[in-house]
């Protein structure tokens, strides 16, 4: 407080107001500071301290107004500047105009300590990591509990992208102030962000507990939930979170997606709809879920047209490559070369493969560029395309030259599926395999034309806790193998040895493993595997993609996938394959008796008819 004098009971009145303050009691020390300017209207200690007093309600502009009037009144005072500066640093003010302020109150006091803080604040905006460092590191080590130097120190390093050394940061300022609720929001936030879900899981039921109502907390609890694949859980913290504060768009697309991978697919579209609503311009993480909302409601035409938005959701964690030719949209190729390029994963490039021979008749020529692996099976089913490996540098910008336009192989079903209706007019299956290779294996079997033959895989080879929710142990997946009298093939690829000794102990009788296919790296050996089975039964992964593109019938188990299913029960990409959902609040192995009792369905009336027609025998 400055020493300008006043009459005594008003000076009296100004530390009333100020005990007041500094315990919680923003009214009362409110009317103190009222009573003085009735008195003394331009005093600049209640101009101050009345401004700093509407920031902390929440209400900056005001805040703003007032510390400027007693700055105008006093202008000697570092503190009114500090102040001033935090209460614009509220609105949001641009780091320039942040420093120039910070820059007035070091003038007059340059050990003036929260207009320090501010200006690392502002130097983290700009990118100047290093600067604010040093300063923040200045201020800790004149002050060890000085706890908003901890937490700018943890949002500088999220923002350098240091999130695991900002968790101690955070921790360090949660013990300082256990009543501050963001330090648990961004620790929260840091945990998810490195995929440290157990942690989390404590740290945010703590703050739950000191922070029951609060809405970021509970949005952080819902996106943990939404991570672990734990929707059923995780919705009700969604709601809460949306209900307090309805037009946050973020929390929409919490809500929304977790409604949606929760099955309820029309309330899933609507929250996302409300978080395109909210939302600034061009968020395309927006577009990307609201675009998995559409095709889960069936509604093509919609989804595909925001389906692209995923190449500027960081979160979608798709390849990007870039291009100096335009892209295809739609029009006539018929004398142009076209070049299909992937961005995701061996499953989506062979689901998105069937649509070739389509674009083969509009093209005067296409190019197809994919892993080394699906080149060889995609050469093998399509000789009139030239399938190779993806010719571009580190920065993923192309190297080749030899086409006319691009087309990214997901996004060809904007023009080649826009409507379900499109996928009974499409011819299936149509890849091929190696015919005398799968009668090979398929002679190495006992007893195969009294025998329905059942290739299985229980998981993919990212075990993580999120996704090994909806995947089986060997344990898990051996009822499957007891309840039928069939031959069994291993098309697990990547199985590691004690999964496989389990199987051949058990049974012996039963397991089929072909050590010298490799499942992972060659996929016309594992195609040609795929080939000899009547029936296969798989975790979502590529086996149960393999089993869908050959026309294999299968049952895939898994969770809710929008452009897989396209609102449907089962995925319109693969005609034979039926689509299982496990519980969502229990462990996927109780799933399996219903796997078991569909699988007997399928088997009723089998013969090997189909899968010698296949093989041509």
């Amino acid at each position: 407080m400055s020493n300008r004098s006043a009459q005594n009971p008003l000076r009296e009145k100004l530390f009333q107001g100020l005990k007041y303050q500094q315990s919680g009691d923003i009214s009362k020390a409110q009317d103190c500071y009222k009573k003085v300017l009735k008195k003394l209207p331009n005093n600049a200690d209640a101009l101050h301290l009345l401004g700093v007093s509407y920031r902390q309600l929440g209400q900056p502009e005001l805040a703003i107004d007032l510390i400027q009037k007693a700055i105008k009144s006093d202008p000697r005072q570092s503190v009114f500047y500090a102040n001033l500066a935090r209460a614009m640093m509220d609105l949001g003010t641009d780091p320039e105009s942040l420093l120039l302020v910070c820059s007035k109150a070091l003038e007059l006091n340059p050990k003036e300590r929260e207009a320090r803080n501010i200006v690392a604040v502002a130097l983290t905006r700009q990118k100047k990591y290093e600067d604010a460092e040093y300063i923040l590191q200045e201020l800790i080590v004149e002050d060890p509990n000085y706890k908003d130097a901890y937490q700018n120190y943890g949002m500088l390093l999220i923002d350098a992208d240091k999130a695991e050394h900002a968790i101690t940061f955070f921790t360090k300022a949660i013990m300082l102030d256990p009543d501050n609720v963001n330090n648990y929001v961004q620790r929260a936030r840091c945990r998810l962000k490195l995929k440290q879900l157990e942690p989390s899981q404590y740290e945010l039921t703590e703050a739950l507990e000191r922070f029951p109502d609060n809405s970021d907390v509970q949005h952080e609890a819902a996106r943990l939930l939404f991570t672990m694949n734990e929707n059923f859980k995780g919705i009700g913290y969604a709601r809460k979170a949306v209900a307090s504060d309805p037009t946050n768009f973020h929390k929409n697309v919490t809500l929304g997606v977790s409604l949606l991978m929760h099955g309820e697919f029309d309330e899933a579209l609507n929250y996302l709809q409300l978080a395109k609503q909210y939302a600034p311009e061009n968020q395309k993480s927006v577009d990307w879920n609201l675009s998995l909302a559409y095709l889960a409601n069936g509604d093509l035409e919609n989804g595909w047209a925001l389906h692209s938005a995923r190449f500027e959701d960081p979160s979608s964690q798709v390849l990007r490559r870039t291009f100096e030719v335009p892209a295809w949209q739609g029009e006539d190729i018929s004398d142009k070369t076209i070049l299909v390029w992937a961005d995701q994963g061996l499953g989506d490039a062979l689901k998105s493969g069937t649509m070739l021979p389509q674009l083969i008749e509009k093209a005067g020529k296409v190019i197809v560029e994919v892993s080394v692996k699906a080149a060889a099976l995609m050469q093998q089913s399509f000789p009139e395309a030239t399938c190779r490996k993806a010719q571009m540098d580190t920065d993923l910008a192309a190297t080749a030259s030899d086409y006319d336009v691009t087309v990214n192989i997901t996004d060809m079903a904007k023009y080649l599926r826009p409507r379900l209706e499109d996928f009974d007019n499409a011819p299936s299956p149509v890849y091929k395999i190696e015919q005398e290779r799968a009668r090979g294996y398929l002679e190495r079997l006992k007893d195969y034309d009294n025998k329905p033959i059942i290739g299985f895989s229980w998981r993919s080879k990212n075990l993580a806790p999120h996704r090994a929710r909806y995947y089986l142990s060997a344990p898990g997946f051996s009822p499957i193998l007891e309840s039928t009298d069939a031959i069994y093939v291993n098309l697990q690829y990547q199985a590691i040895e004690k999964e496989l000794e389990f199987f051949r102990n058990r049974f012996s009788d039963k397991f089929n493993y072909f050590e010298d296919v490799d499942l992972f790296n060659d996929l016309l050996g594992a195609a040609a595997l795929t080939g000899i089975c009547d029936f296969v039964v798989s975790a979502n992964t590529s086996v149960a993609d393999m089993a869908g593109i050959l026309g294999v019938p299968s049952i895939r188990f898994g969770q809710q996938e929008p452009p897989l299913l396209l609102g449907q029960n089962n995925p319109p990409w693969y005609p034979t394959m039926i689509y299982m959902h496990p519980y969502t609040d229990r462990p996927c192995a109780e799933f399996v008796p219903e796997i078991i009792k569909e699988l007997r369905r399928q088997l009723a009336n089998w013969t090997p008819e189909a899968r010698n027609a296949r093989l041509g025998l």
